[in-house]
């Protein structure tokens, strides 16, 4: 699968932001895990900007449901 530079960047903006508001709340990787079903490993790619597609699509709301946040707010970085 080919992604551009473009988006990539934005992957690794969107999994910045993740990380900051995962820690905000004082969640760990290993509790988010937990609440979430996704696999730690997984977690850690989508916060390093690594994880596109589908699977990434699917996970986003149970992300933003086990943290208690909206998707406006687990998408609005700069």
């Amino acid at each position: 699968m080919y992604i551009s530079e473009k988006i990539k960047k934005e992957f690794i903006k969107f999994g910045q932001h993740l990380e900051e508001l995962r820690k905000e709340r004082n969640i760990s990787i290993k509790e988010l895990s937990a609440r979430t079903g996704i696999r730690k490993e997984y977690l850690k790619k989508i916060e390093n900007g690594n994880a596109y597609g589908v699977k990434l699509e699917t996970h986003i709301v149970k992300i933003a449901k086990a943290m208690n946040i909206t998707l406006y707010k687990l998408f609005d970085f700069e």
